[in-house]
């Protein structure tokens, strides 16, 4: 007979010494994503110039399978005044592999990342950018990967997330964290160290 795995979704209480109140039980989780690799910032769209409309993907996934990363836009003006951004609508799919999609309006001249970890990225299309007066040159983007990770539970406290690991050494500095009790790909990680291609482990209770 095969064993399923617990479902750390499940609530269960436990008893205290004081018979009108039950504590909530979380469970312990290990989370190890692999060895992501280091942030590469346009690995979905190489240096274009900024544009209305879709822009070309080099690649659809993320660099390790099975990992869901937000995504880091850079703007560099071109010229002596920043152009007017508009947005960017990202569209792919989270963690779990379900559609995502996400309307963002990129920094001019610097960059922003995601509020959501994608695991794929389908289509990015512009709306709304406008050149910097007549006569004037297009700004250039390129999108790629941060070093925010998306976890697979969705979490109600940021505290619930203890600390990381990375190439087997528990980080002394605790990660930058986002949770989100309603949208899985809101909840991610950012360790203190840069990824480098080595053994990322992250610990929090569910």
């Amino acid at each position: 007979m095969s064993l399923f795995p617990r479902n750390t979704n499940v609530a269960r209480q436990a008893q205290t010494d004081v018979a009108s109140i039950k504590n909530t039980l979380l469970n312990p989780v290990l989370y190890a994503p692999g060895s992501p690799a280091v942030s590469d910032d346009d690995r979905f769209v190489v240096s274009a110039n900024m544009k209305v409309g879709a822009y070309t993907l080099a690649v659809t996934t993320m660099p390790e399978a099975g990992i869901a990363r937000k995504l880091l836009i850079t703007v560099t003006q071109v010229g002596g005044v920043n152009d007017t951004m508009g947005t960017l609508a990202i569209v792919g799919t989270d963690l779990a592999g379900n559609a995502l999609s996400e309307t963002i309006a990129p920094t001019a001249n610097g960059t922003k990342t995601t509020l959501n970890a994608f695991k794929t990225v389908t289509s990015i299309t512009g709306a709304g950018w406008v050149r910097d007066g007549a006569g004037g040159t297009e700004d250039t983007i390129k999108i790629g990967t941060s070093e925010a990770i998306g976890l697979p539970d969705k979490l109600s406290d940021s505290g619930q997330v203890l600390f990381a690991s990375l190439a087997g050494v528990k980080e002394a500095t605790a990660p930058t964290i986002t949770v989100d009790s309603a949208v899985l790909a809101k909840n991610t990680v950012d360790l203190n160290s840069a990824l480098n291609g080595t053994a990322v482990k992250i610990y929090y209770l569910n």
